[in-house]
């Protein structure tokens, strides 16, 4: 089983800032929606982060496609994000 730490390593994290009273970056995990490509964090609350693309369901605010996503790697080399391999996201790398 990864190690906490080597997840959150692997993991893209949103440089985004919180809005409505939280005065920090947001720092939650990307994801990019399957359907239109859109990429950017999921909140409990609608439109809390400046780079939030999904909803708490992952409704994405783009293309309104529901469930249709993935979550992305810090280590990929053009965008700085890629999809999640099958053993990252079954946790046995």
């Amino acid at each position: 089983m990864a190690t906490y730490q080597k997840l959150k390593d692997d993991m893209s994290v949103c440089d985004g800032d919180r809005i409505g009273g939280y005065a920090m970056a947001c720092r939650g995990q990307v994801y990019r929606c399957t359907a239109c490509g859109a990429t950017g964090c999921r909140q409990a609350k609608d439109h809390a982060c400046t780079k939030q693309a999904f909803t708490v369901a992952f409704k994405c605010y783009a293309c309104g496609a529901t469930g249709q996503y993935e979550a992305l790697a810090s280590n990929h080399a053009a965008s700085k994000s890629a999809p999640s391999t099958t053993e990252r996201l079954a946790n046995t790398d």
